[in-house]
């Protein structure tokens, strides 16, 4: 899994590069209809746990990144429909910034990126990005607080996940599971909270995790992976099997 997924060719949004350029929004959420997992913050998972299963995957620089999964690995993102509309009530964040992305360019520091390959992006018609005096106009506000605040929760996100390894309570799982129409599936490559091992926890451990919410991060986790089956049912049955 690349933390990039939909984003396609990225450049560092230049006020006076693109002076002209206008972003139309989109009208279709395909763009994500190929990201069977999105990377989410500390912040959803009280609304990711209710419509989807949240696991830990391994990314290329083997960081240890929180998951909604949408799809089978290969497959579809099955979140969104074919008209591009999005079938839960809550949309990631990773998908509601897009085209906008922070890069890092430096230590503590952080540019304001695009995907210039989004089809929004035009001189022609929609809102400018830059006003008459080359300031930042309302889209690059609204992308820059957006950003700044998934910025934010990613920090403390990665301190959640760190102190999850430290404890060792996560482990590889597999999840299986046989449909009435006779179709069987499996994912493979999630690491998931380890019940037994959180019991094992020491109390005070529990009690500063209390405390910080990260054991209610624990539990929205744990109850999530019951939406699992739910997942699989939107997989769409092949054409022999359609009713």
């Amino acid at each position: 899994m690349t933390t990039l997924l939909f984003y396609k060719n990225v450049v560092a949004l230049d006020r006076n590069q693109h002076a002209a350029l206008k972003l139309k929004p989109a009208d279709s959420l395909d763009f994500a209809g190929h990201a069977t997992s999105l990377p989410i913050v500390i912040g959803e998972f009280a609304e990711v746990a209710r419509q989807s299963p949240i696991a830990f995957l391994r990314v290329e620089n083997g960081d240890l990144v929180p998951v909604a999964l949408t799809g089978l690995p290969g497959g579809r993102n099955l979140y969104v429909d074919d008209d591009g509309k999005w079938t839960a009530p809550y949309i990631p964040a990773f998908v509601r910034r897009y085209p906008f992305v922070f890069a890092e360019t430096g230590e503590d520091q952080l540019t304001l990126c695009v995907d210039r390959d989004f089809e929004g992006f035009n001189e022609a018609e929609g809102e400018p990005l830059f006003d008459a005096a080359g300031e930042p106009a309302a889209p690059i506000q609204g992308a820059l607080e957006m950003l700044t605040e998934f910025q934010r929760q990613n920090i403390l996100t990665r301190q959640f996940v760190q102190h999850l390894e430290e404890a060792g309570i996560l482990m590889e799982a597999q999840a299986s599971a046989a449909l009435n129409d006779g179709r069987n599936f499996t994912l493979q490559g999630l690491l998931v909270v380890d019940e037994a091992k959180l019991r094992e926890i020491p109390e005070d451990t529990l009690k500063a995790w209390f405390a910080t919410g990260e054991l209610g991060l624990i539990y929205a986790h744990l109850l999530s992976l019951g939406n699992l089956l739910e997942l699989l049912r939107r997989q769409p049955a092949p054409s022999g099997l359609a009713n």
